[in-house]
């Protein structure tokens, strides 16, 4: 999960369900949705992120632009413990905001691509969506290594309208390529998961890689399944990287799989993108707390969130009920907050990452 700023540049509008006036809100109220796991590996993050949204709203004494703003934060995420983020959930969430007509901007995703689900029906209703720090690359860039994931396809109305409070998953493959190189490394291989995040992200890492002199040797898919990890670290051991990146959501046998790995190729440096982060999966290695490295926020969740509903705001007094001039306004707002960068992780003797320093 990443917190650091970078935006869109967004422009325009178009209607959002029901309203007689397309483009602005009616009444004195203003509804700014809010997506965000309850349950997972997020969920921790997740709550300190909503909190820090209803500070920023608080604050406020509830209203921008002459409106009073109504927050409503929707679930993300069903009850299954070990989901980042529920594709039915997230869709409902931004069809809900897309239909209201009192709508005015809506807060997500949080992160690992979640928002490429989202964004589509939002942009479609014109509304601006603000991601507190969904580091999905090809939302507002061609990926490399990906040709065809373009944002294109999340902008259905060819109008950009969104803003992103975060570096993206191309900004941490540049630095664990850089870690890696730092070491002396010349092959390096990818753990990865089959979702949009480790499908996206792995190519990143390897077209940074090649582009740095290193070699790829190896890509394994780990699916969640604790019967598929010692064969998985068995190939990675035959072949030979001088690196090992685990780019995948922390989640069921992450430990176990690590550790596999750990024993196999006991000197070679472990690192991992910030979806390691996430929930509380131990990851005490036989070797040490200290053998793996992550790299990932620089900002706290509940800065993030703060951060992220403040913009809104501000976007608000500035636009007012027009939701065309929200998202001019977010757009040149954006660049304002100030950019802590990446930080390093490391677990501690509780398996719990704690940062370390600063990665860039």
């Amino acid at each position: 999960m990443a917190f650091a700023t970078s935006a869109l540049a967004v422009s325009g509008c178009l209607g959002s369900g029901g309203s007689d006036e397309p483009g602005r809100v009616k009444g004195d109220t203003a509804t700014v949705y809010s997506s965000a796991p309850r349950h997972g590996p997020s969920a921790e993050l997740a709550r300190a992120v909503m909190a820090g949204e209803r500070r920023a709203l608080t604050q406020a004494g509830g209203r921008a632009g002459g409106l009073r703003i109504r927050l409503r934060q929707l679930p993300a995420t069903d009850d299954q413990p070990d989901n980042p983020w529920d594709p039915a959930l997230v869709s409902e969430n931004a069809n809900s905001a897309a239909n209201d007509p009192t709508t005015i901007a809506y807060l997500g995703e949080l992160d690992y691509g979640a928002t490429a689900v989202s964004l589509p029906i939002t942009n479609n209703a014109g509304l601006l969506q603000v991601s507190p720090g969904d580091g999905l690359t090809s939302l507002t860039q061609r990926p490399p290594g990906r040709p065809r994931a373009g944002p294109e396809r999340y902008y259905p109305s060819d109008k950009h309208t969104f803003v992103r409070l975060g570096p993206t998953d191309l900004e941490e493959a540049e630095y664990l390529v850089e870690r890696a190189q730092a070491s002396g490394a010349k092959r390096i291989a990818v753990v990865f998961s089959g979702d949009i995040y480790g499908r996206e992200l792995t190519p990143q890492i390897f077209a940074r890689a090649r582009r740095a002199g290193l070699e790829p040797v190896a890509s394994e898919e780990y699916r969640g399944q604790l019967d598929e990890i010692p064969d998985i670290a068995s190939r990675l051991g035959d072949a030979h990287p001088d690196v090992v990146i685990h780019a995948a959501v922390a989640g069921v046998g992450t430990g176990r799989l690590l550790a596999e790995i750990d024993a196999r190729l006991p000197t070679v440096p472990l690192l991992a993108t910030s979806g390691i982060l996430a929930g509380r999966t131990s990851l005490v290695l036989p070797t040490g707390p200290g053998r793996i490295e992550a790299v990932g926020p620089g900002i706290s969740p509940r800065r993030a969130g703060y951060d992220a509903m403040r913009l809104v705001l501000d976007a608000v007094d500035e636009g007012q009920r027009d939701r065309g001039r929200v998202i001019a306004a977010a757009r040149r707002l954006a660049p304002r907050i100030a950019d802590p960068g990446l930080a390093r992780y490391r677990p501690g003797a509780d398996g719990r990452f704690r940062r370390v320093g600063v990665a860039r």
